[in-house]
């Protein structure tokens, strides 16, 4: 998925964008879906959280996991957006690498994890025997109680937001061994703290979850009902990692055998985890401060309780890391502690001093980024403005240019109807015999070099193709030959359909629904709709953006029919809903040269949910019901000239059609001749296809589903695409002439 096109679909994250990031070449750490890698923006040295674009390519990857992931990894970039705590890593922005199709999320540089820290993986391995560092326990209170306070942000925030994900390798520390949470990335914002929700099934590592989190619901197997004490349960575990200095591995069975009852008994998630509780133990046994009600083993206790309900909330959990900070503070072993290690500390001296005076130079360049981007901001804030005013000059310019070009339109038209007034005036003088009203119409130009061509019967087939991706009925279809283009009744969405490939493309959606689509000027372009209120708009498709290039028509309405000529020089629309319970007989006339509208002869009556299509210089319109109407265009004029009103009443004159075979069908063309898909027989669909020969309905064919109310399109004369329709929602057909 290209930058440009990832931003078309998901536009909120265009604020985040931040330009020239670079990749300095270093990986901070990588994992089976992505990794973590140390980037230069200007001023700073940061990390970015990026994805591997090679799961774009695996075939086993279906297409709605990928969307659901860039969904994820969006609500992530808005979520960290709103955030703004000491203890919870600080949001950036969004980088685009070259050659990557992902966005990378960019977040400041801290020094190390807290995994890695108590448990480092070093290459080659130190050598047997090799004394640990030591870790003051003050200090190990200090890194609880920082995740305390950042999990305690996030709870207590409006509203709450629940971690679900909260590891040792998902807090990070500063060179100033200050923690900070990290990875939002399933993270959930609830409505109420304390209040089970539906959620998936064990978001994170097995070691940190509760047993709640793993429990399937009686509705879905995949889902779980918990609150904001998983986070309090996760923090136990890193606890018992962060005291004891023993990365918990998973636990033990949660049952065991009894051999005296031969029954299967439950253990607590205490129990689980009793030989990491012995190096807790241990731990706070050489710091001569074991105790059974010390403020850490309470604290592990309650957090790790089997019941989501009796773990303490996250301000308790501070409480209690407090008293043990300030007894670890008080006890006097810690300065022990740091006599004896003093050689070996004293070797980490001169690093130390480098990391402080790092972390320093790296705050400067915060604060030069800062600026920076303030004064970036500034600039784009006066470019917006200055775009602005120039658009607006645009605008002034192109209304004064439409305006002039109005005017020397009504003075050519003006010219001419002097011109043909005055040859009139001449020729009843020359020919003194009575003349009638149609004289004084100008001559017609013929619209189209098609003629009409001779009824004949024709044969046809029909063959499946590719299902739609979703259900289509009584919407609308057109073609500019290669594709097909369609839209679902009640929707606004839009869909293109390749018709050598068989290949479905969601495009962008339009501005209204029930809007009906046509090809004008090889653009495609939606005609009225409704969306709250009816519209008399035309939109046209450019750039992928709906943009309004032709003038609006006289009459709001949606669910209309709509034709062009094959010249493409007249658009005609006929009927449609206009509210209520109202349907519409007025047929307008827009010629695209001119860009003028105008009203033709009504429909004897309104047709529902009306269809229809162009047969040579022949227009048909058929409805739900058993009727139709035809009329000929051939005294069209020329697009390019304004048509004199007293000549509108006589260019078209509607025709009924022999009563139709089936109710509900919809209209088409094949080789020239007029046909009807499919309808409703008494409340059920057939798959019967009917022609008018010399006034005869003839059944030529059926399709391979029953169906009513279809969409139809014909890219070219001898086939149609036949999709959806009630009975056959989301089914595809080609109709072929054999």
């Amino acid at each position: 998925m290209a930058a440009e096109g990832l931003l078309a679909e998901y536009p909120e994250l265009r604020p985040f964008v931040l330009p020239n990031v670079r990749l300095t070449g270093i990986r901070i750490g990588a994992g089976a879906y992505g990794s973590v890698e140390e980037v230069a923006v200007p001023g700073a040295i940061c990390a970015a959280k990026k994805i591997h674009d090679i799961f774009l390519d695996r075939s086993e990857i279906p297409a709605a996991e990928i969307r659901r992931a860039t969904a994820q990894f969006v609500r992530e970039c808005q979520l960290m957006s709103t955030l703004g705590h000491p203890n919870i890593v600080k949001f950036l922005g969004v980088a685009f690498f070259p050659g990557s199709r992902l966005p990378a999320l960019v977040m400041e540089r801290l020094l190390t994890s807290l995994h890695d820290l108590l448990d480092p993986e070093t290459d080659p391995p130190p050598p047997p025997n090799t004394p640990k560092p030591f870790f003051p326990l003050s200090l190990k209170c200090s890194i609880l109680h920082n995740v305390a306070c950042g999990l305690a942000y996030l709870h207590e925030r409006t509203p709450p937001v629940i971690h679900r994900d909260l590891s040792a390798r998902n807090v990070l520390l500063n060179s100033g061994m200050v923690a900070k949470i990290v990875d939002l990335g399933v993270a959930r914002i609830v409505p109420r703290m304390r209040t089970a929700a539906t959620m998936t099934k064990g978001p994170g590592a097995s070691v940190y979850m509760p047993p709640e989190a793993s429990a399937p619901a009686k509705s879905n197997a995949q889902k779980s009902k918990y609150d904001a004490s998983i986070d309090v349960f996760s923090l136990g575990v890193v606890a018992i990692f962060t005291i004891g200095e023993v990365f918990p591995c998973d636990p033990v069975a949660a049952t065991y055998l009894d051999e005296e009852t031969g029954l299967l008994v439950a253990r607590t998630e205490l129990q689980r985890r009793a030989e990491y509780m012995r190096h807790v133990n241990e731990q706070l046994r050489a710091s001569g401060q074991l105790r059974g009600d010390h403020p850490l083993i309470r604290l592990i206790q309650q957090c790790l309780h089997n019941g989501p309900h009796k773990r303490p909330s996250i301000r308790e959990v501070l409480r209690l890391l407090e008293e043990a900070r300030a007894g670890a503070r008080d006890s006097g072993w810690e300065e022990v502690q740091a006599a004896q290690t003093q050689p070996r500390n004293q070797e980490n001296a001169d690093l130390q001093s480098s990391v402080q005076e790092l972390h320093s130079r790296n705050q400067a360049k915060d604060r030069e980024l800062a600026e920076a981007r303030q004064q970036l901001r500034q600039k784009e804030e006066e470019l917006a403005r200055q775009g602005a005013e120039l658009t607006r000059a645009e605008e002034t310019i192109r209304r004064e240019h439409q305006q002039l070009r109005q005017k020397e339109e009504q003075l050519r038209s003006s010219e001419a109807l002097v011109a043909d007034f005055q040859k009139t005036l001449q020729q009843r003088d020359s020919e003194p015999t009575q003349r009638t009203k149609s004289s004084l119409l100008p001559t017609a130009i013929p619209h189209s070099t098609q003629v009409n061509i001779k009824p004949r019967k024709l044969t046809v087939q029909c063959h499946r193709k590719k299902t739609a991706p979703c259900e289509m009925f009584r919407g609308s279809a057109t073609t500019d030959g290669r594709f097909a283009y369609f839209t679902p009744r009640d929707s606004n969405s839009v869909y293109q359909y390749e018709c050598s490939t068989e290949k479905w493309e969601e495009l962008p959606s339009c501005p209204y629904q029930n809007s009906r689509l046509v090809i004008i000027d090889r653009e495609l372009t939606a005609v009225g709709g409704y969306d709250g209120s009816y519209t008399n708009k035309l939109y046209t498709l450019r750039q992928r953006k709906w943009v309004e290039k032709y003038p609006p028509m006289n009459t709001a309405r949606s669910d209309t029919a709509v034709v062009t000529t094959s010249d493409g020089e007249h658009l005609i629309v006929i009927g449609g809903y206009v509210g209520g319970v109202s349907w519409t007989a007025t047929v307008e006339l827009f010629q695209v040269k001119s860009r003028r509208w105008y009203q033709l002869t009504d429909l004897p009556q309104p047709l529902q949910f009306p269809s229809a299509t162009i047969c040579g210089d022949l227009v048909h319109v058929v409805g739900l019901g058993d009727d139709g109407y035809s009329c000929s265009l051939a005294a069209l004029p020329s697009s390019d000239k304004p048509i004199p009103p007293q000549s509108i009443p006589h260019l078209i004159s509607w025709k009924p059609l022999p009563p139709l075979p089936l109710t509900r069908s919809t209209a088409a063309t094949l080789c020239g001749q007029l046909v009807l898909i499919g309808g409703d027989r008494s409340g059920s669909p057939v798959n019967s296809i009917h022609q008018l020969v010399d006034g005869q309905w003839v059944e030529i064919g059926s399709m391979t589903s029953r169906r009513y109310d279809c969409l139809v399109a014909s890219p070219s004369p001898d086939k149609i695409i036949i999709v959806g329709g009630v009975g056959a929602e989301d089914s595809v057909e080609e109709c072929v002439v054999v």
